[in-house]
């Protein structure tokens, strides 16, 4: 199993990185996506002025749109929420997707054409597989720097940076404690770009574009669930507040167990990988030496153990609740809920409840599969 390396704490670059300008590309694909449903939102300029605010307000008075699916959840209009209209209207009307930034072409910068192929190519089986599975797909758009060099890694992630934001940021601190390891592979997910760097300083060749298929998607797979669960969640509209922004991501083994769920599930779907069942991942769970509260707080998940940990949790929740409930989660904080009030909304129990279960569920084989089979009779 890859490993991606994404502390929590990085809420703090997301924060950094999403300043909100006077030109909001989620207000102006959602005014784009009310004129093509017959909504005049005044002009198109990405401001949300009272022409937009009238025209929404007249999409919502129909009774098929109020009461169309996720829709009818989803917050007031406002700058901050623009982004979840601009990603669920197209329930409404087929072609409605093509008002969001991310249909523009990812920004990719590597350090050769085949690096550039092989990091395109897992991003669009990723895209493909997020959208057939769940129903999801990025509403915004990012950048991807990706070399098998430390330095170059920084010097890209630099580049994507002038590129899509005014803010100051410097993350080669970050990137070089992530990259300058000899393990292998490493990534990390930020707001608006994500790196993957791998401990080769040679120019990758059709030879390692054929090696790097699995690894590669396994990875993509991990840190694009991270920008769902950050866009989600509203953390991408949370500007340079990093204490809202760490908020709207949830306790950290929930973060990355799902992560790791979603890359596994993509591993089986998409590479034909072999992904761990419910008896695997308790008896790796138990390499963690941690409590499973402990691991709320930021940069917590840290070993194989700790991720095992995290994704056996995880892994209890979805057999239970079934896989879409953890988008729910996400989608509750967006609300302005609590973790608390988020996570006993979507799963019914309360979320130190539910820790401590897990806790004794590792300790005896063959109880967590017990404990989900009760669940699920209680919830039929």
């Amino acid at each position: 199993m890859f490993r991606t390396i994404r502390p929590i704490a990085a809420a703090l670059g997301f924060a950094l990185l999403a300043a909100p300008a006077a030109a909001d590309p989620f207000v102006k694909c959602v005014q784009g996506q009310l004129a093509d449903l017959g909504y005049d939102p005044g002009r198109r300029d990405g401001v949300l002025s009272q022409a937009t605010l009238r025209a929404w307000t007249s999409l919502r008075q129909i009774p098929a749109a109020a009461k169309a699916g996720l829709l009818a959840g989803l917050p007031a209009l406002t700058q901050k929420t623009a982004i979840h209209w601009c990603r669920e209207l197209p329930a409404l009307k087929s072609g409605l997707e093509k008002h969001l930034p991310s249909a523009a072409q990812v920004r990719v910068l590597a350090d050769s054409p085949n690096a550039e192929k092989g990091v395109r190519q897992a991003y669009e089986r990723t895209l493909r597989f997020m959208d057939r599975e769940y129903g999801i797909v990025l509403a915004g758009n990012i950048g991807i720097a990706a070399a098998g060099n430390t330095k170059t890694v920084q010097t890209y992630v630099r580049r994507l940076l002038s590129q899509m934001s005014s803010a100051r940021f410097n993350p080669d601190a970050s990137i070089a404690a992530h990259c300058n390891k000899p393990f292998g592979v490493a990534g990390a997910a930020y707001l608006k770009f994500m790196y993957i760097c791998w401990d080769n300083p040679h120019q990758a060749d059709k030879a390692w574009l054929k090696r790097s298929r699995k690894w590669l998607g396994a990875m993509m797979a991990h840190e694009y669930m991270h920008l769902v669960q950050a866009e989600l969640g509203g953390g991408r509209a949370e500007g340079f507040n990093g204490a809202a922004v760490r908020r709207r991501m949830g306790p950290s083994w929930l973060v990355e167990g799902s992560a790791e769920l979603v890359a596994a599930r993509f591993g089986k779907k998409a590479l034909r990988l072999r992904a761990p069942g419910l008896s695997e991942l308790q008896d790796a769970s138990l390499k963690s030496t941690q409590n499973l509260k402990a691991m709320r707080a930021p940069r917590t998940v840290r070993t194989e153990g700790d991720y095992d940990f995290s994704h056996f949790a995880v892994h209890i929740l979805t057999r239970i609740h079934g896989e879409d409930a953890l988008f729910g989660f996400w989608r509750q904080l967006s609300t302005g809920k609590s973790w608390d009030q988020a996570f006993q909304d979507t799963f019914g129990t309360g979320l130190s409840a539910f820790e401590a279960q897990v806790m004794e569920l590792r300790k005896t084989p063959g109880a967590a599969k017990a404990y989900i089979a009760q669940m699920r009779r209680r919830n039929a």
